[in-house]
């Protein structure tokens, strides 16, 4: 044997008895990979609980994923649709009923009662029911949102709920040591403070609340007595004597000037704090951090309040819960971190790192926590608290609070009748369609409604063939199909499919229980059309979008044209500077421009309000006011989007030949008739053009409304589209958003077909 083979079989035989020992190894073998998405701060923060989860469980490897909150449900409900959901996922409270009915998430009833008998021994506990009980030891109201009748369905991971912030100086200034218990000591304590600021002249309010309510309104509706649905969660009950009388302890305190009617949204909540022009406002925990860092002057002139009483003081439980999947291909390993994150040992090590709030009670005896004095509110209100209505319905039962208590508290209607509109609106959005359908009938009705579609292509072409004819009697080749067939279904792939598919959708009941099911879906036939023609709402949004589209494409067109006429004149000087800075906004994204405008429009510090300031007139709130909010829009508008027409013109312009304005100078025109009758009539296919196109862009009217208002207020800027989206890709009425788009799409046609029916008018 030679000393090379020597060598190779040393080699060999160690490599062998290596193998051998690190064969049962936990560290080589392969690892289990979870993935676990979440949301804003905390998708960046969970990192370091994922780090100490690995350095315990060795053979799991956790990937993590930071997903923004602004995206964050749609992303969800697609990767479910798509049947790719991570392992596990942060979850707000709010959202578990929905995907509790799209049947996307994992039970984990078995998961707690095996870890709670690990745990535990056989003398502590009788069954694995007690010792599941004895292993979720939260909050009563975060327990609400993850049981449902058949199940546990998450774990929570961190709780929110609503607490008053308050100046302890200025209410010792108005006699009153504590805030008060009861609505109506709170009352007389919010009149002492607006009569102390009317004496010395002061600006402000005496309490900061949204006038359209939403979840900052929930507490005084809970606290009052009040149950929004029925105990089988199927009918409204919130039409009530608790409900009135919560309705109306909210207007009398913006009807008695002690809140801002027109909300300020873009008044900056810390300055009104410190400055006492809010001294008192409502909100949850990451509010004190946020106090702490950008107010430290603040620091002892402040605290936090339980919620004042009306029946009782129960405030609105919000926060966050860790789920599973169904789709997750490791389950256990899943669950073991979520296990993990939902001991008190570990909430109190999450709330020094995120400061959320722990869902477990026995981490509030952490020191971090049990010392700060402005946690100690939420403490106690936690154990006052209501969950909302476990069913998927939520999002849209919210918008209907929000816009009942926005009428009442705007005088527009009585407590009564938003009531009974709230009643019925509730009703309205949790009925079930009884109606049964067979998987037979439905295929039957999907060709149907596809035959007809292909039907009416044909005949479209068949009658576009005869006009053809009388032009050429040239039969095509079939090299010529050839050619134009990649553009045909290129077309019919991203443009006609999913016409056709979105009108067969519009006869449909698709919710968000048909999204991942689909034999919840029933064909309604024009139900969605019928309902949509007996809807306030649509009927708002379409005044408000032909409002914008009558108002903002003249004045479009005329700036645009006056800019052109004027940057062509060969006497104006840098041209391309101009023409440049005009352009801009037109490449720039939607959200940029938001936040120029936001600023702007600034009740307190906005160009428009200082310019009117030195006129001697009063600021207001622009995108607040529900007369100034649309017209607000619509200037915005037009500045974003004149550069785009202007350019057409000028190139329309710099097309007329010379000699014709020097004709009209030879017969005696001066500058306007030159204007008037050689330019006009020149530019005439050209303005007709950019009218058309113009007026088909203001009709579809979206992102000014959704960036800088919400629609709102009182829905004075809803559009048509924004209300299509809030049905599609907030409440997940799909069928219901395509009769808008369906009905959208016929109104764009009309406005199209009539324009071009006198387009012989713009001809030279």
């Amino acid at each position: 044997m030679n000393k090379t083979t020597k060598i190779v079989l040393i080699i060999l035989g160690f490599l062998g008895i290596l193998s051998v020992a690190t064969a049962g190894s936990p560290a080589m073998a392969e690892k289990v990979e979870i993935t676990v998405w979440a949301m804003g701060s905390e998708g960046k923060l969970i990192r370091q609980m994922a780090d100490e989860f690995e350095r315990s469980n060795t053979d799991i490897k956790i990937v993590t994923q930071s997903i923004p909150w602004n995206g964050a449900h749609e992303k969800l409900i697609t990767s479910v649709i798509g049947n790719i959901p991570p392992d596990i996922s942060q979850m707000g409270t709010t959202w578990m009923s929905e995907f509790h009915s799209m049947n996307a998430l994992e039970p984990l009833d078995g998961y707690i009662a095996a870890a709670a008998l690990a745990e535990t021994t056989t003398s502590e506990v009788k069954s694995s029911a007690d010792a599941a009980d004895k292993k979720l030891p939260f909050f009563e109201g975060s327990l609400a949102s993850v049981k449902f009748p058949d199940g546990v369905f998450g774990m929570p991971w961190y709780v929110d709920t609503r607490v008053v912030f308050y100046r302890k100086d200025i209410l010792k200034e108005a006699g009153y040591e504590a805030f008060p218990a009861s609505w109506d000591e709170m009352f007389t304590m919010l009149k002492k403070i607006a009569d102390i600021k009317k004496s010395r002249g002061e600006a402000g309010y005496a309490i900061n609340l949204p006038a359209s309510g939403g979840l900052d309104f929930l507490p005084f509706l809970f606290s009052a007595g009040t149950e929004i649905l029925d105990g089988n969660l199927q009918k409204s009950t919130v039409r009530s004597k608790e409900s009135a009388a919560a309705f109306e302890f909210y207007k009398k305190i913006f009807t008695s000037g002690l809140a801002p009617l027109e909300t300020a949204k873009d008044v900056d909540i810390f300055n009104a704090f410190e400055t006492g022009f809010y001294p008192i406002f409502v909100s949850g925990p990451f509010m004190i951090s946020e106090i702490e860092r950008s107010k430290p002057g603040l620091s002892g002139k402040w605290t936090t309040a339980k919620f004042p009483s009306g029946r009782t003081s129960t405030s609105f439980i919000g926060g966050c819960n860790l789920v599973i999947f169904k789709e997750s291909r490791n389950k256990e390993a899943a669950f073991k971190f979520v296990n993990f994150m939902s001991t008190a040992e570990n909430q109190a090590k999450w709330y020094k790192i995120s400061k959320d709030l722990p869902a477990n009670p026995a981490a509030w005896e952490d020191e971090s926590i049990r010392s700060n004095a402005h946690l100690n509110p939420f403490y106690e209100q936690l154990r006052s608290v209501k969950a909302p209505p476990c069913v998927a319905e939520w999002e849209q039962i919210l918008s209907f609070i929000s816009d009942a208590i926005e009428k009442t508290v705007y005088e527009r209607i009585t407590v009564d009748a938003a009531l009974a509109g709230l009643e019925a609106d509730i009703n309205e959005a949790v009925r079930k369609d009884g109606r049964k359908q067979t998987p037979g009938f439905k295929i039957a009705m999907v060709l149907l409604l596809i035959f007809t579609f292909i039907g009416s292509l044909a005949a479209y072409f068949k009658f576009a063939k005869a006009e053809k004819d009388q032009i050429s009697h040239r039969k095509p080749s079939p090299t010529a199909y050839l050619f134009i067939a990649p553009a045909i279904s290129v077309l019919f792939i991203f443009l006609l499919a999913p016409l056709a598919a979105s009108f067969m959708i519009s006869l449909t009941n698709w919710n968000i229980y048909g999204v991942n099911d689909y034999s919840k879906i029933i064909f309604t036939g024009l139900d969605n059309y019928i309902k949509l023609l007996s809807d306030p709402v649509f009927y708002i949004s379409l005044r408000n979008t032909l409002i914008f589209a009558l108002i903002g494409v003249p004045l479009s067109v005329a700036v645009s044209l006056f800019s052109a006429v004027a940057l062509n004149n060969r006497f104006v000087k840098f041209k391309g500077f101009f023409r440049t800075a005009f352009f801009i906004p037109v490449i720039t994204t939607m959200v940029a421009v938001a936040v120029i405008w936001r600023w702007l429009y600034n009740p307190e510090l906005g160009i428009f309000n200082w310019a009117l300031g030195l006129l001697g007139l009063p600021g207001q709130n622009w995108l607040s006011n529900g007369y100034l909010a649309l017209p607000s829009l619509i200037l915005m508008a037009v500045w974003k989007g004149f550069g785009y027409n202007m350019i057409i013109f000028i190139a329309a312009l710099q097309a007329i030949p010379a000699s014709i304005y020097e004709a009209a100078e030879i017969d005696g025109a001066n500058e306007l008739q030159k204007f008037v009758h050689v330019t006009i009539p020149m530019l005439s296919k050209t303005t007709f053009f950019i009218v058309l196109m113009t007026s088909i862009g203001y009709l579809q009217f979206f992102a000014e409304p959704y960036i800088m208002t919400g629609g709102g207020p009182m829905n004075a800027t809803m559009s048509v589209v924004l209300y299509m989206y809030n049905h599609g890709f907030k409440y997940y009425n799909l069928g219901y958003s395509s009769a808008i788009a369906y009905l959208l799409f016929g109104i764009i046609i009309a406005f199209t077909y009539f324009q071009m029916k006198f387009s012989s008018k713009f001809d030279a």
